[in-house]
């Protein structure tokens, strides 16, 4: 799969229907979830991104879980089950000639961001003690 596809910052900016989609789609994932999943998934979700193929055909879906590590990967299984009924969902809410296929993805970006952060933070207290 080439880097276009996916809108990969690597390979330049998604086209700017792709990202008006990005972000309709984004929002309107985020809105679903907090309406009829919020209690299904035991566990705070946000849509951090999504991104779509030239085509608008296809979507990968990132979200961020707040929880431990086993829960946010059972999250996004139980994510992966209801894409059926999300796309239907989905397709109520949204005018596309297409409704995208999604495929959800954890979004560990927090979590990476957080542990720079102490790195830091601990680097910052060591050089202050010396």
């Amino acid at each position: 799969m080439s880097r276009r596809r996916w809108g990969d910052p690597l390979a330049g900016d998604p086209s700017r229907r792709q990202a008006r989609v990005n972000d309709l789609l984004r929002r309107q994932i985020s809105l679903i979830l907090e309406r009829r999943f919020t209690e299904q998934l035991g566990a705070l979700v946000t849509v951090t991104a999504v991104r779509t193929t030239g085509d608008l055909r296809h979507a990968r879906v990132y979200v961020a879980v707040l929880a431990e590590k086993e829960r946010q990967l059972e999250t996004v299984k139980h994510l992966h089950h209801a894409v059926a009924e999300l796309r239907q969902l989905l397709a109520s809410e949204v005018i596309l000639k297409y409704v995208p296929s999604l495929e959800f993805i954890l979004d560990d970006s927090t979590e990476k961001i957080l542990r720079i952060e102490e790195l830091l933070q601990g680097d910052k207290s060591s050089e202050t003690s010396s």
